[in-house]
């Protein structure tokens, strides 16, 4: 019966989701209807919300996320980012590569349908090539995925980090043989059938191309480097970098008014709160363990559990933070009984991103076949042996 009221809710989130509703609004109700459902009274209820909100963590999350998003916008609006494209091709000598890496950098700035301003690069980079609109498709958006794994900033690691009370480090260590089978995947079935492609070197001298990659990357890695090898915590190394970017560059008012109106929406400070609602009641009212005890008495193996639930996620709503917000508190008792077992944890990492790389509704998949114009099908066939190679990259982490 547990089992069913948790399908229950995952249904009435994701239905909510269906008929327009912003996720994190749709999270938030899904975290009272869980109230509800799994025995909580009123008053237990209303406190329970109250201490999601109210929790350091989520305070936390709130000003990591925020400032990341500021960052990207900025990055935008700047004209930093698109500044990337001559001076990557001219450093790597490569259309092949350019194409790869490009996405790969745009990559390095988490924020909803990136692949659309990485499309356009990809297109550039294979004007004149003869290469089909699918195959271009598929390699904007496979390689602009390829560090959602490992990549600190991401919101999939940060809400991971969170929800299971690990540091960002430990979920990259845990998780970056997938990004290794993702890459090599990409290179054997999406790069290399290209042939040689004919390269436009460019004019601008290295140390020109090398400033001009520096100059968009350098906030980015400023704040992974102050947070991986300094050891300052992510909710003050993402700010302390933001805030230097802008007083070192030159950035008119309007643009940084709008960049913060941008970062801040409602949307998505709604959704920092209602993922830490989400968790909160889970925990209070021993919904996971409820869940938990009820499959494992059935004789069902936990392993299945922690696949299905975060691939069905994944592939319903097309979003990392999705699949992880909901299903993570629910896998709780399985991937955290005492201590987190990574291995648990890469696996149903895995399973649900493997959900939104398939996803019709994944928003990057559905900017690049529309850019690139061409149809989800069409795109698919490419997809199929990387994903292979991804799921590779799962087994070999599972066998350490």
């Amino acid at each position: 019966m547990h089992s069913l009221k948790l399908i229950l809710l995952f249904a009435i989130v994701l239905a909510l989701t269906k008929f327009k509703i912003k996720i994190g609004f749709a999270i938030a109700i899904g975290s009272v209807v869980a109230g509800l459902m799994f025995g909580m009274d009123i008053t237990a209820l209303a406190e329970s919300l109250g201490k999601g909100i109210i929790a350091f963590d989520t305070w936390q999350l709130l000003l990591i996320l925020v400032s990341v998003s500021y960052l990207g916008a900025l990055l935008k609006e700047t004209g930093l980012a698109s500044g990337l494209t001559g001076a990557v091709e001219s450093l790597l000598r490569s259309k092949r590569a350019s194409m790869a890496i490009l996405p790969a950098i745009i990559g390095l700035l988490p924020m909803p349908g990136g692949a659309l301003l990485s499309a356009p690069l990809v297109d550039e980079a294979g004007a004149r090539t003869g290469i089909s609109g699918r195959k271009l498709a598929a390699i904007n958006y496979w390689f602009r995925h390829i560090l959602e794994y490992v990549w600190p900033l991401y919101p999939g690691i940060i809400l991971s980090a969170s929800i299971l009370g690990l540091e960002a480090s430990d979920v990259v260590r845990a998780q970056w043989p997938m990004s290794a089978g993702m890459i090599i995947g990409g290179v054997l079935f999406l790069l290399l059938p290209l042939g040689a492609l004919n390269t436009n070197n460019g004019s601008a001298s290295v140390n020109r191309n090398v400033r001009s990659v520096l100059a968009a990357l350098w906030p980015i890695l400023l704040a992974v480097v102050l947070s991986l090898a300094v050891g300052i915590d992510l909710y003050l190394a993402v700010p302390a970098a933001l805030v230097l970017f802008v007083l070192l560059t030159p950035i008119p008012r309007r643009s940084l008014l709008s960049c913060a109106k941008q970062a801040a929406a409602v949307e998505y400070v709604v959704f920092v709160f209602a993922v830490m609602m989400f968790k909160q009641v889970f925990v209070d009212s021993n919904a996971a363990d409820l869940v938990a005890r009820e499959i494992t008495a059935t004789g069902i193996d936990p392993i299945w559990v922690i696949i299905f639930i975060p691939f069905i996620i994944g592939l319903i709503s097309g979003a990392t933070p999705a699949f992880v917000s909901l299903a993570y508190p629910a896998l709780l008792t399985f991937i955290k009984p005492d201590s987190v077992d990574v291995a648990l944890m890469a696996t149903a990492y895995a399973a649900g991103f493997l959900g939104v790389l398939l996803s019709p509704m994944h928003f990057c998949l559905v900017l690049t076949v529309q850019y690139f114009r061409v149809s989800l099908v069409g795109a698919y066939p490419y997809l199929i042996g990387p994903l292979a190679f991804m799921i590779a990259g799962l087994l070999v982490r599972y066998g350490f």
